[in-house]
């Protein structure tokens, strides 16, 4: 789980109107919440979610950037980093 630490940081530093982490995680909500309080996650995360399948995940963990009309625009969290930070730049 070292994307967690790094979720967090992301949330903290990009997190408002225009972005926000949202965890998709395997198993059921009480899990989630456990998960969600144990690692103190600064975002929301969903358990067996029906939006796993809009983007195929099959495997978790997995990152993408989605923008806000559903497209991905990253899938490797570098990636995300450095978009969201030219992003704020402007």
């Amino acid at each position: 789980m070292a994307e967690v630490p790094h979720l967090v940081k992301m949330q903290k530093e990009f997190g408002g109107e225009d972005f926000s982490v949202v965890g998709l995680m395997q198993g059921n909500a009480q899990a989630a919440s456990q998960f969600s309080l144990a690692q103190k996650l600064n975002y929301p995360i969903f358990a067996n979610s029906k939006d796993f399948d809009a983007y195929d995940v099959m495997f978790l963990p997995v990152t993408y950037l989605v923008d806000p009309s559903g497209m991905i625009v990253a899938d490797d969290l570098d990636d995300a980093e450095k978009i969201l930070a030219q992003r704020s730049v402007r």
